[in-house]
Parts: C-alpha cells; sequence; structure tokens
C-alpha cells in the first residue's frame, strides 16, 4: 500500500483503505506493507520499491497516483495493481472507482434538512475532479430539498493542513453556516475542530467519523474504500485478478450514510434519507457528478416523502 499525502492516521480517506488489507490480514493470513509518502514525487520510487519486492499485490491510495502508476504497472506486468478513484487503462491495474456524487447527495438532504440558519457549507481537500464530484452532489442534494438555500464552498488546497481546515470552516460558522460538509482528508479533522470549537453541525467522510465528536458529527459519507481493496485483494488470492475498472455505488453496497446517523438526526429524516436512497437505486434521481451537470440539473418532486 502507498499512501498519499494524508498518510495513515488520517482518520479518514487512507485510515479507510487501511481497513480493507486489516481484513485481508486476518481472514487469509497476508503480509502487508505500508510506504508513506510525503510528497507526490515520491510516488513513482514508493510503487517502484514495492514492485521490485516482488509483492503480490500493490494498492494506490487516491486519485493523485494515477500517472504515477501509469508509469510504474507497465514496467512490472506480472505485478498486481490497484488504484484508488482514477483509471488508467493497464491490464494489470484494476482501478476501484467510487459514484461519490451519490453519497454527497443525501449529505446534502441531510445538511438541508438539519439546518437552522438555512445556510450550509461544504470544505474541500485540494480543488480535483474527484472532490468536485462530492461538490456537486452535495449541492444538488441541498438543492433538491431547498433550492433556495445557499451552500458555502471553500477549498483548502491541500488535504494535509488541519489548520487551513478549521480556518476555512471557522469562517463559514461565522458567516451562518450551521452544518458543514468537510470533503478534505487530515485536512477535515481542522473541520470538525472548528464545529465543536463553535459548538455547531458537521457532516465526515469516508468513514464513520462520530467518534471523533459524538455530538457534533451528525453523518458522515462512508465510502468503502476497505471493501474494495478487500475485493481486489481475494481476486489476486483466488487467482481471479483483472484489470478494468470496478466502481461503487449506493446500488452496489460501496456508498451509504454512516451507522452512527440515528444519534443525531431525527427517526422521520432518515426516513426521507432512505426514500431519496431508494429512488437513486432505481434510477429516479440521478445526482450530478460534475458542477457543468449541477448547472442543468433538475431537482426531482419529493412531495411524496
Amino acid at each position: 500500500m502507498v499512501t498519499d499525502q494524508s498518510g495513515l492516521g488520517d482518520q479518514a480517506f487512507n485510515d479507510a483503505t487501511w481497513e480493507g488489507f486489516t481484513a485481508l490480514n486476518e481472514e487469509f493470513g497476508v503480509q502487508i506493507k505500508v510506504v508513506e509518502t510525503n510528497e507526490q514525487a515520491q510516488y513513482v520510487p514508493n510503487l517502484s520499491t514495492l514492485a521490485e519486492q516482488e509483492e503480490d499485490l500493490i494498492v494506490g491510495v487516491g486519485f493523485l497516483l494515477k500517472d504515477a502508476v501509469n508509469e510504474v504497472a507497465p514496467l512490472y506486468p506480472d505485478i498486481h495493481f490497484a488504484l484508488i478513484d482514477n483509471f488508467v487503462d493497464q491490464p494489470n491495474v484494476a482501478c476501484i472507482q467510487f459514484a461519490e456524487n451519490e453519497g454527497a447527495f443525501l449529505m446534502g438532504a441531510i445538511a438541508a434538512y438539519m439546518t437552522e440558519s438555512g445556510k450550509v457549507g461544504f470544505v474541500g481537500g485540494m480543488e480535483t475532479d474527484v472532490v468536485k464530484k462530492f461538490e456537486a452532489g452535495y449541492r444538488a442534494g441541498v438543492m433538491t430539498i431547498d433550492p433556495d438555500m445557499e451552500v458555502l464552498v471553500s477549498y483548502a488546497g491541500a488535504f494535509n493542513d488541519p489548520a487551513k481546515g478549521k480556518e476555512l470552516a471557522l469562517a463559514q460558522y461565522d458567516q451562518g453556516a450551521d452544518v458543514v460538509f468537510q470533503v478534505a482528508g487530515f485536512t477535515g479533522t481542522g473541520v470538525i475542530d472548528a464545529a465543536v470549537e463553535r459548538d455547531q453541525m458537521v457532516i465526515g467522510v469516508d468513514r464513520d467519523q462520530n467518534y471523533l465528536a459524538p455530538d457534533n458529527v451528525i453523518s458522515s459519507m462512508m465510502k468503502g474504500l476497505g471493501a474494495g481493496v478487500y475485493d481486489v485483494g481475494q481476486m489476486v488470492i483466488n487467482g481471479e485478478f483483472e484489470g478494468g475498472s470496478y466502481r461503487y455505488g449506493i446500488k452496489e453496497g460501496g456508498i451509504d450514510y454512516a451507522p452512527s446517523t440515528d444519534k443525531n438526526v431525527p427517526a422521520d429524516t432518515i426516513a426521507k434519507i432512505d426514500a431519496l436512497k431508494q429512488m437513486i437505486i432505481d434510477g429516479e434521481i440521478a445526482p450530478p457528478a460534475t458542477l457543468d451537470e449541477l448547472e442543468s440539473f433538475t431537482p426531482p418532486d419529493i412531495s411524496g416523502l
């Protein structure tokens, strides 16, 4: 496993991915090696180091490793690689991708239902296609519940800067937002700190982050990073590995709201979120995946919820 710059201990993306490795270790006894990355220039040498050691599966954690995986994988055609949140067309690379827009849509609906001020926020890490997919889905979810609700949007420019995350979130809370959805890796822990400091609501990402602030983290968008790694690892173990794209959305069980949501979100609101989730599964709602798609998004009729 080659981490992105947030590294293990980010309480989000890398830690959620690590859970897949620990599950493989517990069930199959596989050995795990982790190489942590401090800067993007280390991606290629880190991947190459593991490939030279002839590891059975090397996972690049995050979309930023796309170019590095695309460079290294062809040099080691007998090594299995996996890339999370991006795609490269190599026969020995399994690309694990998620419909983040679907889960973010549900988080937007939760924020819109839970706000008391009528204003909500979004704090992203780096301004990339994947994070913008979250933003588009989130804003569409808010719009579906209240087309006139204001959504404040800020980007930290990094996934490993909690101080910046806190600064941006404090600014949004001070501007009147009372729910902020953070999609920022380790930077997001600063957003959660801001929610605690201002006694406001925050929504986590990638894994159930309620344990970080039980009274403030009202929900989290669960992303089955660990499940994706486990599935690819099992394919390698069973001799069934195939390169290509593996997509996980709500329908596939790879995206959902966190189990802890019922601690802070009323049961009647969760029932509405479940109804929206079913509408996505049934194809009645197609949350936008880009900001361009958001521009043409028409909120569905939810009068029956």
